[in-house]
């Protein structure tokens, strides 16, 4: 598990990589389900699913200290990687087929090559279910493409799926936006800290934090979170 996952952080450019994504393309790269994935972190497959899908709400620390030790980093890298979210992808089912059209795959061709049924690639494509870990391994070798392109369109499908948001490619945000900002946000979710530490400083200051990556500010506010819950 360990060598693997430093080969993971050493071999892609990590850094922007939300826990969501890692925990997925290091199952990928381990060629097992993500239930057995589970069983090797030491967690439960329902609490792995809800961080893929970006539904996990304040996970105890011991699971903390379980995902950190597997991905060899700290507690509080991976507080912040739960805050990032996927940015933005195209549903798994309209990637698939255009990735089948470029390779000229029919589905029973697909399904012989990958060993994947033909009832579960016509829902692939149907956009009715999603891959497993191990079947997207298949599926990112048959078709020839990168692992970690496909964990993140997979990923970002999960979390669409389960109401959750993606953010854009670039990473850019608008000027105007609220996002982060708004009362009922992590701001005011951690007892009004955050939202009194900015009511006192210039507007200059909000103008910088409004233009941070939504993801450093998402980490930030977690890692503060986090500090406290020490004290």
């Amino acid at each position: 598990m360990s060598d693997t996952s430093k080969d993971l952080l050493k071999d892609t450019s990590s850094a922007d990589l939300p826990l969501s994504v890692l925990l997925f393309y290091t199952a990928m790269r381990q060629d097992v389900a993500l239930s057995e994935f589970a069983r090797d972190l030491g967690i439960g497959a329902l609490s792995l699913r809800q961080f893929i899908s970006g539904q996990a709400q304040r996970p105890r620390g011991r699971t903390l200290e379980l995902l950190g030790q597997a991905l060899n980093m700290s507690v509080n890298e991976v507080r912040e990687r739960i805050a990032m979210r996927p940015t933005n992808a195209p549903r798994f089912s309209d990637w698939l087929k255009q990735k089948m059209d470029e390779k000229r795959l029919s589905r029973a061709r697909l399904s012989r090559e990958t060993q994947i049924s033909d009832g579960a690639l016509r829902n692939y494509i149907d956009g009715q279910t999603l891959p497993d870990t191990d079947q997207s391994r298949r599926l990112a070798e048959t078709l020839d493409v990168d692992q970690l392109a496909l964990a993140r369109v997979l990923v970002a499908d999960h979390v669409v799926r389960n109401g959750g948001q993606t953010i854009p490619a670039d990473g850019m945000v608008d000027d105007d936006s609220e996002d982060y900002l708004d009362g009922d946000s992590e701001l005011s979710s951690m007892g009004g800290y955050g939202r009194a530490s900015f009511a006192n400083e210039e507007q200059h200051v909000i103008a910088l934090w409004r233009k941070l990556h939504p993801q450093a500010r998402r980490a930030t506010l977690i890692y503060i979170a986090g500090l406290l819950a020490e004290e």
